[in-house]
């Protein structure tokens, strides 16, 4: 909730804004963020032109300006009403000259304070905000009457003149208007015939007949100076300090948790909008991490009941005397064994290929075995020997320990094909060799079956016991395996 302490010399009250109005109360929540509106005699101001500068050189002559005109006073600011960086700007130079009455009400509280404004510089800023460039403000209250003079957009005097009764006295008002005018007339602030008219934010009922003896002109009460709540003509001053504009006075320390606050929600806040951006444009990546990580946690939970199942067998496996690492090269060798195999469609590709050249030749029978150690390849006498493995006995199991690598092993393999009887002999050996050079195209391949190098017509034998269906037809060779074995 928001609350202001509005100080005079006399008094300090607290307002709350409730439902767009600002009500009196007694104290501010503990929760509440304190603005501070001063109204004392020791507030002074200074109109200071500067030339083009910028950023550090500046903030140095305005930090040297403040130190001179407010040597013993920390409550101090300089506030830019005109110009810009690109243009020479005009500052007010205002603070405290002593800030015992604003030290004594803010030492005992424990709150937020979000910053001490002066009042001249709140109804400067409030009456650039209704376009009002020239105009004497005046400002009663029980006490003090406060004067402001408005040149120009800019406050170039304020008074704060003690008002000896606390009955309303409006001929000591009037006279004190009046002996502003022939001041602000005497210094060339204004000239003679230029003397602004004057704002009276009170009851004017009592003051006309006096300014108006006096020949001084009044400005009609802007709307928004109606007076409303329980702050009255103060209204408008309370809603432009709570948005914390130019010219505060407070030095840091007094402002530190109402800064840190402010920080934070700006965090909370950024925080907030990432979320909603990541909702909003990161749905897809959002749902992709939820997945990948319930898909690593899955994993996870595999992975661990595997090692538990391998620590169960490892277990089992000493149970019967061997060694794990011996049996696990084992293991690895037999898989290596079974993926190192070449399966049919490679056998077929591979027929494919010898009969690609040519065309009018169809397969009539085609087997395919994996011979053990020792068998005879082909029906034949040819023995091919099947390296054995030789495993590392050593515990353990780390790569590189076995060292040895297994020699190829082979397939065993037979095809036939149809021949055309109405086809010439010299035409049927014909097929033959270009079959057969094509099977020894394949510098791996064995053919150690070959019907072109066997024939009745390039033989002297034959005869009885002679099987011419098989021989005379049958191709078969020894095909190696591709890969290597651990």
């Amino acid at each position: 909730m928001k609350t202001v302490l509005f100080i005079n010399s006399s008094s300090a009250r607290y307002y709350r804004r409730e439902h767009g109005l600002w009500k009196l109360v007694k104290q501010p929540e503990p929760h509440d963020r304190l603005w501070i509106i001063t109204n004392i005699p020791e507030e002074t101001l200074d109109i200071m032109s500067l030339p083009l500068m910028f950023w550090r050189d500046r903030k140095q002559l305005l930090e040297r300006r403040l130190v001179a005109n407010f040597p013993r006073s920390t409550y101090r600011a300089a506030a830019v009403l005109k110009g810009n960086l690109f243009t020479p700007v005009t500052a007010v130079i205002t603070g405290l000259t002593l800030a015992d009455a604003v030290s004594a009400k803010l030492d005992p509280l424990d709150m937020p304070i979000a910053g001490v404004w002066g009042i001249s510089i709140l109804l400067a800023l409030t009456i650039n905000k209704l376009h009002i460039n020239n105009v004497l403000i005046a400002l009663p209250s029980v006490h003090f009457l406060r004067i402001v003079a408005i040149k120009n957009g800019l406050p170039v005097l304020t008074r704060c003149i003690h008002r000896y009764t606390e009955e309303t006295d409006p001929e000591n008002d009037a006279n004190e208007i009046v002996r502003t005018r022939q001041h602000l007339d005497n210094r060339k602030i204004f000239e003679h015939d230029q003397i602004p008219p004057v704002l009276y934010l009170g009851d004017t009922t009592a003051v006309n007949d006096y300014l108006s003896r006096a020949g001084i002109t009044q400005l009609a009460l802007p709307d928004a100076f109606t007076p409303k709540g329980d702050a009255a003509y103060l209204h408008p001053l309370f809603e432009c300090v709570t948005t914390s504009p130019c010219g505060q006075l407070a030095p840091l320390q007094l402002r530190a948790r109402h800064l840190a606050k402010s920080l934070r929600q700006i965090a909370y806040t950024g925080i907030v909008l990432s979320a909603l951006c990541l909702l909003i444009f990161g749905q897809k990546d959002a749902r992709e991490l939820v997945a990948l990580h319930a898909r690593e946690t899955h994993l996870n939970a595999a992975l661990e009941k595997i090692e538990n199942e391998r620590t169960q067998i490892t277990g089992q496996i000493y149970a019967t005397g061997m060694n794990p690492a011996l049996v696990r090269q084992a293991t690895q060798f037999s898989e290596r064994e079974i993926e190192a195999a070449p399966g049919t469609d490679k056998l077929l590709q591979f027929t494919a290929s010898v009969l690609s050249e040519l065309p009018e030749v169809r397969i009539k029978t085609l087997t395919y075995r994996f011979p053990k150690h020792g068998e005879r390849y082909c029906q034949g006498s040819s023995i091919f020997e099947i390296p054995r493995l030789s495993i590392n006995s050593a515990s353990g199991g780390k790569s590189g320990e076995t060292g040895n690598e297994i020699a190829l092993r082979y397939t065993e393999l037979q095809f036939s094909i149809l021949q055309n009887n109405s086809q010439t002999p010299a035409t049927l050996i014909d097929i033959k060799r270009r079959l057969s050079a094509a099977i020894k195209h394949h510098q791996e391949v064995q053919l150690m079956q070959d019907p072109a190098a066997f024939s009745l017509i390039n033989t002297l034998k034959g005869g009885i016991g002679m099987d011419t269906t098989q021989t005379d037809n049958l191709w078969c060779m020894s095909i190696p395996w591709k890969g290597e074995m651990p």
